[in-house]
């Protein structure tokens, strides 16, 4: 019933404005722009695309961008790109500025670097990302298509594409030349446009340089350090399970503290999972204009413009409603993780032996009490700026999101005849069989994780051992999970094994 009200607000919506709305006359018999269909690939990971060198400072040949002309303010709303094309506002110079800056990692931009790498190497586990090569090699062309369709400093490689084993419907861009992809993306999807576009705006962000920007490093780090603080939290509980043998403490008491970390470890792991699943680059909103606006601009010189006007900005609006509502949701699950960390804290705490560790009490050397301070300490006063200093939603509520676009769209291309979207890209995704195993393993472990938060330890490690933990040829996350499990039950070898795996 929600979602044909959704639909019904949508097509009333789209009907309130038939002068912005209506679609240009399509050309008959016009063919339908196609990406070839690759061959299944032989290989296990496919190679990195060839590097692209840059040569002095590029700069579109006469006659190459139309001249941008001014999109009426009523009409595109809150929606702040005001001239149409975007593409031919562009100031060359700056952009070959910003891409030296992201191919030599120097100034401001070795922070962002720093932070993909961050990404890449100590959260990839808990960010669950694989390698699905048959779908990245029907992926790659695409972006293959938008770096012909772009006459500027090119990037010095067309990006490699990893996939998330989660049911968001969210992608991500990192300054390292990588777009990440959610499986829950690519199972929603419902047509070409929505895969289309969601690359073409994430490859906008790495053509701007958007990683180069002083504000989106300073939000990047702020994120990552709500990151440390849910880290410290779990550093401080796996502290004190390890030091449980090793001093002279009454039996009671450390008893009483086992069980209390043993329960909060879990939760602690819960909540560094949401945290990342919530991690993005700090855009503003006008850099979200931007690359949405540079995503259109790549789609149309591309010949890839997905199906009639009105058509594609419906499907849009539905998929602008997915991503928001996916954030929503993950926020919320952030939010709730962390109220239950504080309350497990509080109840902890409230022991009197680990109250004096936080506190630096006497009597606790050899139990980590420096440790404990500062990361119990940290925990307990940072609570409440976890999530939120991650921030919210920066992009333009969808309705307005697409009534921008929409606007946007008239004024630069009111005469495009775009091809019409059959669905054969995401058709040929979901046909794939490394496509039904990719979903399937997601769907696997997201249960197993469900059993390790639940502190159901035995059902989790055997959903996870069916998935191969143990393996190095399993996935890096299905280890990782499996190490925490044994971490939890108190069999360090075991984890050991898992982590090293």
């Amino acid at each position: 019933m929600r979602h044909s009200l959704i639909l019904a607000a949508m097509t009333v919506a789209l009907g309130a404005a038939p002068m912005l709305d209506a679609a240009p006359k399509k050309k008959k018999g016009a063919v339908p722009a196609r990406i070839s269909a690759p061959a299944e690939p032989a290989l296990a990971m496919l190679p990195d695309a060839p590097y692209v060198a840059l040569s002095g400072c590029p700069v579109p040949a006469a006659g190459v961008l139309s001249a941008a002309k001014k999109i009426d303010k009523k009409a595109r709303g809150k929606f702040s790109i005001d001239k149409a094309p975007y593409i031919s506002t562009l100031d060359p110079g700056e952009l070959c500025v910003n891409n030296q800056k992201m191919r030599t990692g120097v100034g401001d931009t070795a922070g962002a670097m720093g932070l993909s790498g961050q990404v890449m190497n100590t959260r990839s586990a808990r960010m669950d990302l694989m390698a699905v090569p048959a779908l990245e090699l029907e992926l790659r062309p695409v972006l293959e298509s938008y770096a012909k369709a772009w006459p500027y400093a090119p990037l010095e490689r067309t990006p490699r594409i990893l996939f998330r084993a989660d049911e968001a419907y969210q992608a991500q861009a990192l300054p390292d030349n990588t777009i990440i992809v959610s499986m829950g993306l690519l199972e929603a999807a419902q047509s070409d446009s929505e895969v289309l576009f969601v690359l073409a705006h994430e490859y906008a962000h790495l053509l701007l340089g958007h990683f180069t920007k002083a504000e989106t490093i300073s939000g990047a780090r702020g994120a990552t350090q709500a990151v440390s603080v849910a880290w410290q939290a779990g550093s401080a509980f796996s502290a004190m399970k390890k030091s449980g043998g090793g001093i002279n403490m009454l039996n009671s008491a450390q008893g009483g503290m086992e069980k209390g970390a043993r329960r909060a470890a879990p939760i602690a792991e819960a909540l560094r999972f949401a945290v990342d699943d919530i991690f993005a680059p700090s855009w503003n909103r006008d850099q979200e204009n931007q690359a949405d606006a540079l995503a259109i601009d790549l789609l149309v010189r591309s010949n890839v413009t997905i199906d009639s006007y009105a058509n594609v900005f419906a499907r849009l609006q539905k998929a602008f409603e997915s991503e928001k509502a996916s954030r929503n949701k993950r926020k919320a699950a952030a939010d709730a993780v962390q109220a239950s960390l504080a309350e497990t804290m509080k109840g902890f705490a409230s022991n009197t032996v680990t109250t004096a560790s936080l506190t630096g009490g006497a009597g606790m050397q050899g139990f980590g009490s420096s440790l404990l301070k500062s990361a119990g300490g940290a925990l307990l006063n940072n609570m409440g700026n976890i999530t939120k200093s991650l921030g919210g939603d920066t992009h333009l509520p969808p309705e307005e999101r697409r009534k921008g676009l929409a606007a946007y769209f008239q004024a630069g291309y009111p005469t495009a005849d775009p091809p019409i979207d059959a669905g054969a890209l995401i058709g040929r995704i979901k046909g794939k069989a490394d496509y039904g195993r990719a979903i399937a393993t997601r769907n696997a472990y997201l249960k197993a994780r469900g059993s390790y938060f639940a502190q159901d330890y035995a059902g989790a490690g055997a959903q996870l051992r069916a998935l191969g933990a143990g393996s190095r040829a399993a996935p890096v996350f299905v280890n990782y999970v499996a190490g925490l499990v044994a971490r939890d039950q108190g069999n360090q070898p075991m984890a050991a094994s898992f982590f090293d795996a």
